[in-house]
């Protein structure tokens, strides 16, 4: 007998943000690229498929069930549906907002298609440039970059970005952020990497293995060291002079087999459906190294975490399932909840976990904004979906912490 294994419908991954900001002991920080970020009181998203900047603000939300998002652009009559909006970037790879209660400065990465004078064909080129959402205007600061840009970092008067070179591998490139000549500054070894972010000046980035590195710099060179290697390479942080992973559950199963449900395949055999089990345990090791220490148990190791402001938030392991409906043709939608609640770990000191939000009816796949009031998550609602024969639909929300109550974000 065979395993199927079954995606669940509410556990769609999304790239979540990593909000960096300042902790209780004033340690610099950098700010790495994502699809939504917050920046004052606004939380900004420009998605790759929608190629549109958008923000709410936190400090003027109605009382209305759905929030329309704003364009920043200030060009009268403008659609924002193509290159004549500021705040329309056709092409995004990712972008990265200026910290502060005025973040006034959006960074981005953009591919450029443009028709080659000399043989008439179409090309393209990578570029750096800067959208300045209080006037709309844009400005460009690294032209004709060969390989694709794809994470971009800020720190103090810099930005750091991340892109293939010519064997496909990623290498760590730094440049000022008003411009200027890019320098190499993390070269690969021969595996691929990614940035995780920056604490005092001292970048850490991830090996493609699982491995994270610190890259000390002395002005002339940088020295990379191997402070740990995980399981599993999301749902990693660094954090005031920790880096926190995750480990699966020991005790925890592979999967969670569906009960009294099977399929057969083309040939007749039979297949049980199951679901992977994302169930793990949080450890942080000191940045310099050492013996690693214990934070939570149960919880998910997903993009969708989010660490800002001296916690850690994570969708719990909560898995239940509760039926399927026959789709037409000779599909089958299953039902099942694995992220009702949403720990929260307090990083500055030793750790201290508590519950975000616990009892909810939504499915949380992502954390990207936490408020004294809001949070902004993406999240579904499968037990509706179950009740009402439709199917599991994914949806940016703004959760009220004071009463439970739930607004759509209408971010395209």
């Amino acid at each position: 007998m065979r395993v199927i294994l079954r995606l669940l419908l509410s556990a769609v991954l999304f790239t979540a943000v990593l909000v960096l900001s300042s902790c209780a002991a004033k340690k610099e920080r950098g700010i790495l690229s994502a699809e939504t970020a917050m920046s004052g009181s606004r939380v900004y998203h420009a998605a790759k498929i929608s190629d549109t900047f958008q923000y709410i603000d936190f400090d003027r939300t109605s009382d209305t069930s759905t929030l329309d998002p704003v364009v920043p652009c200030y060009v009268q009559g403008c659609e924002h549906t193509d290159d004549s909006c500021p705040a329309y970037i056709r092409g995004l790879t990712c972008w990265v907002p200026q910290s502060g209660k005025r973040g006034d400065l959006l960074w981005y990465a953009q591919m450029r298609s443009y028709i080659d004078p000399e043989t008439h064909k179409g090309a393209r080129h990578n570029v750096i440039a800067k959208l300045d959402v209080s006037t709309g205007l844009t400005a460009t600061l690294l032209q004709d970059w060969q390989y694709v840009i794809e994470q971009l970092l800020l720190y103090k008067g810099d930005i750091y970005f991340l892109s293939k070179n010519a064997d496909g591998l990623r290498d760590v490139w730094v440049m000022p952020q008003s411009g200027g000549t890019p320098r190499m500054y993390i070269k690969n070894d021969g595996k691929d990497i990614l940035m995780l972010g920056m604490e005092d000046g001292v970048m850490f980035i991830l090996s493609e293995d699982g491995s994270v590195f610190r890259a000390d710099s002395d002005g002339d060179r940088v020295t990379v060291k191997l402070i740990v290697t995980g399981e599993v390479s999301t749902g990693i942080f660094v954090y005031g002079g920790y880096i926190y992973y995750p480990v699966k559950t020991a005790d925890a199963p592979e999967y969670e087999y569906l009960p009294g449900r099977s399929e057969t395949d083309a040939t007749g055999e039979a297949m049980e459906v199951a679901v992977a089990v994302n169930c793990h345990d949080y450890w942080r090791i000191s940045a310099e190294g050492g013996e690693p220490e214990f934070v939570v148990s149960g919880v998910q190791a997903t993009t969708g975490s989010l660490c800002a402001d001296g916690f850690l938030y994570l969708p719990a392991w909560n898995f239940s399932y509760y039926g399927s409906i026959e789709s037409e043709g000779a599909y089958t939608d299953y039902y099942s909840r694995t992220t009702g609640n949403v720990a929260a770990v307090k990083l500055n000191g030793e750790p201290d976990a508590g519950t975000l939000i616990e009892g909810s009816e939504l499915d949380f796949s992502a954390i990207y904004a936490v408020t004294e009031q809001y949070v902004l998550a993406k999240a579904t609602n499968p037990q509706a979906a179950y009740a009402n024969g439709t199917g599991i639909k994914s949806q940016y929300v703004l959760y009220n912490r004071s009463d439970g109550s739930v607004r759509t974000v209408d971010f395209k």
